[in-house]
């Protein structure tokens, strides 16, 4: 007998993301253009990862 299986529920708001002590020492080593290069970049790759999933919302599923 087949049960569908439900997907688990998580609040989004919930996660945690490691920084490592070497990662932070080179992160304040950037000079400020650099640092703000690197947040544009990751505001551009945030953007297009929301567009994409907004785009997939909009397609019909297939089965």
């Amino acid at each position: 007998m087949n049960t569908p299986q439900s997907t688990p529920t998580f609040d989004r708001g919930d996660r945690t993301y490691h920084v490592s002590d070497e990662r932070l020492k080179a992160f304040a080593q950037l000079s400020v253009a650099q640092r703000l290069q690197w947040v544009e970049q990751c505001s551009q790759f945030v953007r297009l990862a929301q567009a994409a999933k907004a785009q997939m919302a909009h397609q019909p599923r297939q089965r």
